[in-house]
């Protein structure tokens, strides 16, 4: 299994915080003959409680997440870009063939998303990919952001 970010226990409790059960950690996708490791899955039940102010708003019952947790911490954000969005594309390649109805997030932190994402190279990804991002503040163990925004049932 390989180590683990060092943001990894704040993501989790952030997830936690925002009502989500963790399923698995990490999640262990079996392909063939290899095996993967996504670093958290997590469920969602109807029964949370939306006045907490959490941006999940209503969800559908049991809904299933898979959360890849990056730090961003060589030398090249560039470079830390690239290798997640690796991750992220050939995890998701493999969850539409074994799990399809599990959404997979990248989990960064705020100044992460604030350095790269919001520059036009991190929207371009954002919205070319699609990539689906879960953004945590440290200090507070916070999701402050899931983009794209989770939807309102009614």
């Amino acid at each position: 299994m390989p180590p683990r970010d060092s943001i990894h226990y704040i993501v989790k409790q952030a997830i936690i915080n925002d009502g989500w059960k963790i399923t698995d950690d990490p999640y262990v996708i079996s392909y063939g003959e290899r095996f993967l490791f996504i670093d958290l899955a997590a469920t969602i039940s109807s029964t949370f409680n939306q006045a907490q102010g959490s941006f999940l708003g209503a969800t559908k019952e049991n809904q299933r997440i898979a959360i890849e947790i990056k730090d961003f911490r060589g030398q090249s954000v560039i470079a830390d870009l690239e290798q997640a969005l690796g991750q992220y594309i050939l995890y998701q390649l493999l969850l539409s063939r074994i799990e399809p109805e599990r959404e997979l997030y990248l989990a960064i932190t705020d100044t992460i998303y604030n350095n790269i994402f919001n520059e036009p190279i991190g929207q371009l990804v954002i919205t070319e990919m699609p990539l689906k991002l879960i953004i945590i503040n440290l200090q507070t163990v916070k999701v402050i952001q899931w983009i794209p925004a989770r939807p309102i049932e009614k």
